[in-house]
């Protein structure tokens, strides 16, 4: 583990990375900033109240943990939902030299194809939000029923890669450069680097 990113918790099944992360939190094991991630979800959800189809092994079901300093409190979670998009594009980029867009506001897209998804859940109080829980979806094996195909067509990184290259594909480091990438981008809305942000986000963005 790249010791500049924060601490992990691996599982092979949750009800929800998401709603792991709120245990972890409420029980004093994860006070600043951490990250959980399953093999398999049975409570997956997406925007919307919908649901994330999750199965074993088919995907990179991630939950990034951030809690303010004290007396600091985040902004608006837009921003942080764009540097999380931002976050992903780089970094299956550069693990996978994949080229992906943002579908606004919060979907990764290949080729008009939906290749995963991002849930940025708050907890507020009167000063303002004081909790962020980042959720990561993205398809890495091909699935039929991975997401509801109503609503949108999947791709997978399978689908992608040449079949050398997914042999070789790691998804632990594709975990680590996504929970690396969020760290850092956060930070650029921490310290108020919004224009960075937003150029990036929309460079980035399907037109």
């Amino acid at each position: 583990m790249d010791k500049t990113i924060p601490t992990g918790f691996y599982y092979d099944e949750l009800d929800s990375t998401m709603d792991e992360a709120k245990r972890l939190i409420e029980s004093g094991q994860i006070k600043d900033t951490g990250f959980v991630v399953a093999n398999h979800q049975t409570k997956g959800r997406g925007t919307h109240g919908r649901k994330w189809s999750s199965p074993a092994g088919s995907g990179i079901y991630l939950s990034v943990i951030h809690l303010p300093e004290e007396k600091k409190y985040f902004e608006t979670t837009t921003l942080y939902t764009q540097a999380a998009g931002v976050a992903c594009v780089e970094s299956i980029k550069e693990v996978c030299e994949i080229q992906t867009q943002i579908k606004p506001v919060n979907d990764i897209y290949v080729d008009g194809k939906k290749l995963g998804g991002i849930l940025v859940e708050s907890k507020l109080y009167e000063a303002g939000i004081s909790l962020l829980i980042t959720g990561i979806g993205i398809n890495v094996k091909k699935i039929v029923h991975n997401l509801d195909r109503t609503l949108v067509e999947p791709i997978s990184l399978e689908e992608l890669l040449t079949k050398e290259d997914f042999q070789n594909f790691s998804k632990e480091n594709l975990i680590e450069k996504v929970v690396s990438k969020i760290c850092f981008w956060y930070k650029k809305v921490f310290d108020g680097n919004h224009p960075t942000i937003e150029e990036k986000w929309k460079f980035y963005s399907i037109k």
